[in-house]
């Protein structure tokens, strides 16, 4: 298989398990929040961090097929480039509506396009560093 056909496979992947992390994001929140009563802030930062771990433990080994167990290093690396992906979507969108006057929805589709890439290559060559 060739290096892009692997990256394409790859980057599918990586789409499935977000769909998949939004998926475990919603229940937890509807759980928490509908179900147990939960305060909505409490409830998202708990329902969110889920999503999170989702993710990372079916992109390292199913994604990205990372075999070796878990280090610091690596968490740490998955939470900042998790964080610099949040950071590049609310400047997508800051730019979008503020400045260019967008509407929200295209603005929010742009964004999360920005995000996704930026999120799978940090994982992919410097999370998981996987060739190309």
């Amino acid at each position: 298989m060739t290096s892009s056909w692997k990256t394409l496979g790859q980057f599918i992947k990586f789409n499935l398990v977000g769909i998949m992390n939004t998926a475990v994001d919603f229940g937890v929140f509807m759980i928490l929040n509908r179900y147990l009563g939960l305060i909505y802030t409490i409830s998202q930062v708990i329902s969110y961090s889920c999503g999170m771990v989702n993710s990372y433990f079916f992109n390292k080994f199913w994604t990205f097929q990372k075999k070796e167990g878990f280090t610091a290093v690596e968490v740490v690396k998955f939470i900042f480039v998790n964080l610099c992906s949040l950071g590049v979507s609310l400047l997508v969108l800051y730019v979008l509506q503020s400045k260019g006057g967008w509407k929200v929805l295209p603005s929010k589709v742009l964004a999360t396009g920005f995000s996704v890439g930026v999120n799978f290559l940090g994982n992919k060559f410097w999370v998981f560093e996987t060739t190309a």
